[in-house]
């Protein structure tokens, strides 16, 4: 991780022994007294603290020494027909990472209905996903994640970004880069689960406004298709001006 999310803001914390973020500090990162190590507060700023004690059960102690801000979300949001958990697992981290607005699942009419039922979405381990994706990222923003009945009670939610495109190596118009306008600021891209679209979901893309578009000539798995779609809109629509940086 390139820094540890905290959900509360604070000036001074202590870490117990069993807090992963303190094993963290002493096992990967060999902390000493002094040790200066970069932090974020969820969705807020990020921080630059130093290692004011190391106690003998295991536990550290942090103070916050200066903040600024994080980068702002990517105005882009995944719209997933539900994978096997192994690769949803994967999505939420990726996205999480590229910094993703959100990451939205509703079971596709070619997802098994037993994925719904993973430990994956019954315990919270969704959200240690994209945590890590974060931390990954040197970023303080969690995409907002959810789970729709169905893709048209997921495209009713997301209607509000300026372009809609599907993903479909089959019936698209054209590629991601051509059907993407140079005038959208934000966009909705949707990828199907591992076994593709089927008839009656194009239907329903076509029927809702969306556009279809492709990757190019070669299947992707999903969790890779995603970073490719991130990556191309968000130089379609310039959102990657900037590059890593840090005053603190």
């Amino acid at each position: 991780m390139n820094l540890m999310l905290f959900d509360e803001a604070f000036e001074s914390v202590r870490l117990e022994g069993s807090d992963p973020r303190a094993q963290h500090l002493r096992k990967v990162l060999r902390a000493e007294v002094g040790t200066l190590v970069f932090l974020g507060f969820v969705n807020g700023l990020r921080a630059r603290a130093r290692v004011v004690a190391l106690q003998a059960d295991g536990a550290v102690e942090l103070e916050v020494i200066g903040t600024e801000p994080a980068p702002p979300a990517l105005p882009v949001t995944l719209l997933i027909g539900l994978p096997r958990p192994h690769t949803a697992k994967r999505i939420l981290f990726e996205g999480a990472s590229l910094g993703v607005a959100g990451i939205h699942f509703f079971e596709a009419e070619r997802s098994e209905p037993s994925y719904a039922q993973s430990s994956l979405w019954q315990t919270d381990e969704w959200r240690d996903r994209i945590r890590l994706g974060a931390e990954q990222a040197f970023s303080t923003h969690l995409p907002q994640v959810a789970m729709h009945a169905d893709l048209q009670s997921a495209i009713s939610a997301l209607h509000g970004a300026d372009t809609h495109v599907a993903l479909d190596n089959y019936e698209a118009g054209g590629s991601l880069g051509e059907v993407l306008p140079d005038t959208a600021a934000s966009a909705v891209i949707a990828l199907g689960p591992e076994r593709g679209w089927s008839s009656y979901e194009r239907d329903v893309f076509r029927k809702n406004g969306w556009k279809l578009a492709h990757l190019g000539a070669q299947v992707l798995r999903a969790e890779t298709a995603c970073v490719a779609a991130v990556s191309a809109t968000a130089t379609k629509l310039g959102l990657w001006t900037e590059q890593t940086a840090t005053e603190l």
